[in-house]
């Protein structure tokens, strides 16, 4: 039998291994705060989970790793020393950029349950210049509170571990961040209408997460196998911009960002980016993204096996299990068929690590939970489909 890293290494050249690697605890493949209470109240624990300002579990239990066979573990960043977050009369806080955060509750007509996500409001730049951008208090990208510890625990993890590491990722990348700074509308009117202040900010934001990433890979990069980076460019129903736009709005940065990490490191690039985005997937690649996340299987032409035939020889597939129907709302039997039928698409050949197609959310039951994972070490050994 493989170590993680071993079976993570051929999975990412796109070979079989013994079995597909397993991936939790990262980037959009965290649990929420009900969902993972559920789950350790399943398993008759009482830890008291770590909860970050979007809602999110911050670090599963160890124990809860080893049991689902996972061979992933993150090295993230710390907390810059000179940011304190202020917290405003209506309850709503900032971050480091600035961006506003409120509390806002969902429950949800199936399960009755109450479920709590932050939502971004009054977006700092919405009324900015380019004027404005040279002004604007941005975050210290040499703050020591961000990579303070961080060679010893990537080196004591690596020689004292068998797992694969990961770079865990800093934040939202560029689309993303353009668009919580700018308001959603007023970015989008940017990138056709508005191109220079479009440019001038995409490029401050760029030239800040490199900044970071420098610091983080001359610690990290000779330890990990995977640099988390993140950018939702898809809808349910398509992609948020047309693959003309991206190319000539987003894709030099993206290049840029994606060249800078390979200089820093051999580890491979893996992007998270949701819905619909088999459009633009080729020129995600181009860019230089390695390994793709979430490969959200019930989002406009997200078939699984068509992903894989088309792309399957250039890309890692990362996640695809059913968040939007099987996972909350599925029996255990059909979490054990959607299992067994992302690994018959994803997995032949190598090029496929397993996950769920997103966070796992409070309406997910820890028996599904279970189910997932235990199927994933049951279907996912090479010949895929042969019981351990």
């Amino acid at each position: 039998m493989l170590t993680p890293r071993e079976r993570v290494r051929l999975a990412l050249m796109i070979q079989e291994a013994d079995r597909v690697p397993i991936d939790l605890d990262g980037w959009a493949t965290y649990f929420t705060e009900g969902a993972y209470r559920s789950l350790l109240d399943h398993l008759g624990s009482d830890e008291k989970p770590k909860i970050n300002d979007w809602f999110l579990v911050s670090g599963v239990n160890e124990s809860i790793l080893r049991r689902f066979g996972v061979d992933f573990r993150r090295v993230g960043l710390g907390t810059a020393d000179g940011f304190q977050s202020k917290t405003y009369a209506d309850g709503s806080w900032d971050d480091e950029w600035g961006i506003r955060k409120r509390k806002v509750a969902h429950r949800s007509p199936q399960t009755g349950k109450t479920a709590y996500y932050a939502e971004m409001i009054d977006p700092p730049l919405a009324e900015a210049t380019i004027d404005d951008l040279e002004r604007y208090p941005w975050p210290d990208p040499d703050d020591p509170g961000r990579y303070r510890g961080l060679a010893e625990r990537a080196r004591q993890l690596y020689e004292t571990t068998d797992y694969a590491l990961v770079a865990a990722s800093i934040g939202n990348g560029i689309f993303e961040q353009a668009q919580a700074l700018r308001g959603f509308q007023r970015f989008f009117e940017d990138l056709l209408i508005n191109r220079e202040f479009a440019n001038r900010l995409i490029d401050r934001i760029l030239q800040i997460q490199l900044r970071i990433i420098d610091r983080y890979l001359s610690t990290v990069g000779p330890y990990v196998e995977i640099v988390e980076t993140s950018d939702d460019y898809g809808m349910q129903t398509g992609p948020l911009i047309s693959p003309q736009l991206y190319r000539d709005m987003l894709q030099p940065a993206h290049r840029q960002l994606n060249r800078f990490i390979k200089e820093r490191t051999e580890a491979k690039i893996y992007l998270h980016s949701c819905g619909s985005i088999r459009d633009v997937l080729d020129d995600l690649i181009d860019s230089g993204v390695e390994v793709i996340n979430p490969v959200q299987p019930r989002a406009r032409d997200m078939d699984s096996a068509g992903l894989k035939r088309r792309f399957g020889h250039r890309v890692v597939f990362h996640g695809g299990v059913d968040e939007q129907y099987v996972l909350p709302h599925g029996s255990v039997e059909e979490v054990q068929a959607e299992v067994q039928e992302r690994m018959a698409a994803f997995a032949p050949g190598g090029g496929y690590i397993f996950a769920p197609a997103h966070n796992i959310q409070d309406d997910v039951p820890p028996q599904n939970v279970m189910a997932m994972f235990d199927s994933a070490l049951s279907y996912g050994r090479y010949p895929v489909g042969v019981k351990l």
